[in-house]
């Protein structure tokens, strides 16, 4: 990338950032991180994350929402120009870089190369960066942030990390840069506190404590929301890991803007969502489901963060048993009642080591794939929820629909885990979304 970058006058440089990494949380930590820096007053404030959801403006946006398109069309013609010059091949248009790929860059060089370049067109005042996989030979670790985030670190991408927490951590700890502190999240082994340790050299780093106090309770619409007593705020993003991304976040924003105000950090907390993170459509949204009282979407797809998932699923519906009165749909809700699953998962996911933390919470599975752009290994799979005696439906768009319509004729809730491309893929029937 490094002669490109220079092409371009080093767009990477343009404008301030954090920089994060991590196993899971990124990019809530990047929502969070990045509408605190709004609420301090930033004007116009960049998210870097993946995957997309539904458009692939989903990666490269602002806080508020997707640039206008002309930000986007002029950072794409400048690309093109680029990619002309050092005679590699050009896209029709910025939603199709993958056509790019194979000659020298990667899809995920040129995504990051992209959004470079429409931060810079769009005349952002800070950006906040997730990066893809890994950190050290991550394409965005051309980056030089004010502030290096490493979130939790779990057992993932193993083959091109490390098979062992601490490799992972080593390749994690890559983003950290000399002079820049570093804010590091709850770890599990004091073995992979002591490589970030080591790797932060004379660095400043702060280590997040792994437990805070949390109270939840359900707002007037039905949804799951979570009082962080520590930070004295009630967060849309629900679940105890939550609590922590929120710290995380905050410690960010606090190192990457001196002197920022306690009320923008309320604020920013309060205000961030983001997609696929525990998030709760109720019956009011799923007009053409009226039997399912909830539907819960949520990408998490290693063991530790379906556990989370589960955790957080059992304290909504205990709330929803004791406050089940604002949703007339809900009037058929049972004590003993379970919800059904759709789940999928990519091939080089512990598939085996989900299932286990999914077991007793559900009444029904359903296995599919993904989505088109994430091979997977429903055979495993398979056999992982051999317990559930699971439905297997591999053509998602139709393992979606039934899950929909079984749920609707149960009058039972609906949860969707696994992948956030199966989260994405869900919320275009949701929407009505033409199918590629």
């Amino acid at each position: 990338m490094q002669p490109l970058l220079e092409y371009f006058g080093h767009p990477e440089f343009s404008v301030p950032c954090i920089h994060v990494t991590g196993s899971k949380g990124k990019g809530s930590i990047v929502t969070m991180a990045g509408n605190i820096i709004k609420a301090s007053g930033f004007k116009t404030v960049g998210l870097f994350r993946s995957p997309a959801l539904t458009h692939f403006t989903d990666r490269i946006s602002e806080v508020d929402g997707p640039f206008e398109e002309t930000v986007y069309q002029k950072a794409f013609i400048e690309l093109k120009a680029g990619l002309q010059k050092f005679g590699l091949v050009v896209p029709k248009n910025y939603e199709h870089l993958e056509e790019a790929t194979g000659t020298s860059l990667t899809y995920f060089e040129l995504v990051t190369l992209f959004s470079f370049l429409v931060f810079r067109e769009a005349g952002c005042d800070f950006v906040v960066y997730e990066v893809f996989a890994g950190g050290r030979h991550d394409p965005t670790n051309v980056l030089k942030p004010k502030v290096s985030v490493i979130n939790t670190i779990e057992l993932e991408h193993t083959e091109l990390l490390g098979d062992t927490l601490e490799k992972i951590a080593l390749e994690k700890a890559g983003i950290i840069k000399p002079g820049v502190p570093v804010v590091i999240g709850p770890q599990t082994k004091e073995s992979v506190r002591k490589v970030f340790q080591e790797e932060a050299g004379g660095n400043e780093i702060i280590f997040i404590p792994d437990k805070l106090k949390n109270t939840y309770f359900l707002d007037d619409t039905g949804r799951l929301k979570m009082r962080v007593e520590e930070l004295g705020v009630d967060l849309k993003l629900a679940g105890d890991f939550q609590s922590l991304n929120a710290l995380v976040a905050t410690t960010a924003a606090r190192l990457a803007v001196p002197g920022i105000k306690e009320s923008a950090i309320r604020a920013g907390l309060e205000k961030a969502f983001f997609p696929g993170r525990f998030e709760i459509k109720t019956s009011a949204e799923l007009i053409d489901y009226p039997g399912i009282p909830y539907l819960i979407l949520d990408g998490a797809h290693t063991k530790n963060s379906i556990k989370g998932a589960v955790e957080t699923l059992e304290i909504y519906r205990a709330l929803l048993k004791k406050q089940r009165t604002y949703d007339s749909c809900l009037t058929d809700f049972t004590e003993d009642e379970k919800p059904l699953l759709l789940f999928a998962c990519a091939k080089n996911k512990n598939v085996e080591a989900m299932a286990e933390m999914i077991k007793g919470h559900f009444d029904k599975v359903i296995l599919t794939r993904p989505g088109d752009f994430k091979a997977s290994d429903l055979p495993r799979a398979r056999a992982a929820f051999d317990f559930s005696k699971p439905e297997i439906i591999e053509d998602y768009r139709a393992a979606i629909k039934t899950a929909l319509k079984t749920a609707s004729e149960k009058r039972c809730g609906l949860v969707v885990l696994g992948s956030l491309y199966l989260i994405g893929e869900v919320k275009k029937e949701l929407e009505k979304t033409p199918w590629n």
